[in-house]
Parts: structure tokens; sequence; C-alpha cells
């Protein structure tokens, strides 16, 4: 069977943004403004729960994800690999900042106390196509 390469005149994203150990504690900012969202892809093979990971369009600046409520939370189980796609993109205004977690909550609970945001059971790897 042949193989072909072809260029692609119009790239889905122009901006990949890989987190190679992704954790609890927020990578701010990724994309460094606004922008389209394409799709998400959560590498949780070697973990040994399910991780969460939360995105927000914001700088953030210096606030930790512990009290950050993010705008997109998305999921993979023990042991897999998922990928989420938006083929008509999700447009985001300052700029995308994510964590990974062990923990379902979106942070603020009852009486406004903080959820801690515990790194996940095991190496996950986190990729965002955007623009």
């Amino acid at each position: 069977m042949a193989v072909t390469l072809s260029n692609v005149a119009n790239p889905l994203g122009t901006i990949l943004v890989t987190d190679l150990n992704a954790n609890g504690t927020a990578e701010e900012d990724t994309t460094t403004g606004g922008g389209t969202m394409y799709s998400v892809q959560i590498n949780n093979s070697d973990a040994t729960a399910i991780t969460y990971v939360k995105i927000s369009d914001s700088t953030m600046g210096s606030t930790v994800s512990s009290t950050q409520i993010p705008d997109y939370v998305f999921f993979a189980a023990a042991g897999s690999t998922v990928t989420y796609a938006f083929p008509d993109g999700l447009a985001y205004a300052n700029g995308l900042s994510f964590w990974a977690t062990s923990v379902k909550a979106s942070q603020i609970t009852n009486g406004g106390n903080a959820v801690a945001q515990t790194d996940p059971i095991g190496t996950v790897v986190v990729k965002i196509l955007a623009t």
C-alpha cells in the first residue's frame, strides 16, 4: 500500500500546547492571548485513576488552581487516552490556563472552602490544539 504526504493549505490550528507532566499546578496563559481551541487530548495511560483536565479562559496571574473556577472540565479514565474535538472551535478571549487533577470537584464548595487540586495518580500528558 502506498503512503502519500500532503501539505495542509489551511491547518485547523496553529498552536499545539503540550504538557508532558500535567499536574494540579496551573500552566498559566499558555496561548498568550485569545483564539480558538479545537481539541484537547489527555494521555492518561500511565495513571491508575480518572484524571480531570480543567481549562480556564484566563491569564490567572498569581491565582492558584485551587481557587480558579474552570470554564471547561474534561476527563480520561484510568489507563486510557482520549481526544475531545471541537470542529467549529471554542473561542476564548484571554488565554488558556489549565491543570490536571484527580479531583472531580470544581474548586469552591459549600461555605466557600477551596478543594485541594491533588495531582493525578500517574504521569499525564495533555495536548491542546488552538489558534
